[in-house]
């Protein structure tokens, strides 16, 4: 950061840009507000590109650059809103306000389910399974978007789990979430 309080350009492509972050930034002012203790010194804008970053090029923490937060601040924040939510909370932020920028109800009324079935990894090993019917050994991911393609779940398992039993937990899931944003 500069001494002004201006971002500097991005650094990596996974970077916010300053219109995205006038976006994001008072979402999470507003959903996970700072208001006891000390002033927060960490830079939130700087731990989401860090998320960003990970998210993009699959490097382990410990590889985080040097010139992003330390990997153990931007592990407690990602953790931290993994498990409040604040991250689905922030893409449903979003997605309403994506629909009525294009003059639809914010809240969507019809969805597409699909899955794919990938090959997996030895780290996958844990959960994976044979899909038969795309004669693949690995995991499978449900998404459901609506009808303009904004995400509203992701769930992924092991393959062998036959689509209507999975779809039934992914319905269960977007059922949870819908109700709690």
């Amino acid at each position: 950061m500069t001494s002004d309080g201006a971002h500097p350009r991005a650094r990596y492509p996974s970077d916010l840009s300053d219109e995205e972050w006038a976006i994001i930034e008072p979402i999470i002012n507003e959903l996970d507000p700072y208001k006891t203790g000390r002033k927060r010194e960490s830079n939130l804008r700087e731990i989401l590109n860090a998320i960003f970053y990970l998210n993009k090029t699959g490097c382990p923490w410990r590889y985080l650059p040097k010139d992003f937060p330390s990997y153990h601040l931007v592990n407690y924040y990602y953790n931290k809103w993994t498990h409040s939510g604040l991250l689905e909370q922030i893409n449903a932020a979003l997605r309403a306000r994506l629909r009525q920028k294009e003059d639809r109800n914010p809240d969507p009324s019809g969805a597409i389910i699909d899955s794919q079935s990938v090959k997996g990894t030895p780290e996958s090993s844990i959960e994976s399974g044979f899909d038969g019917g795309k004669l693949v050994k690995g995991r499978k991911r449900h998404i459901v978007v609506d009808t303009m393609g904004c995400l509203l779940v992701v769930y992924v398992h092991a393959a062998n789990i036959f689509d209507g039993k999975a779809a039934r937990d992914v319905l269960t899931r977007l059922f949870v979430i819908l109700q709690s944003v």
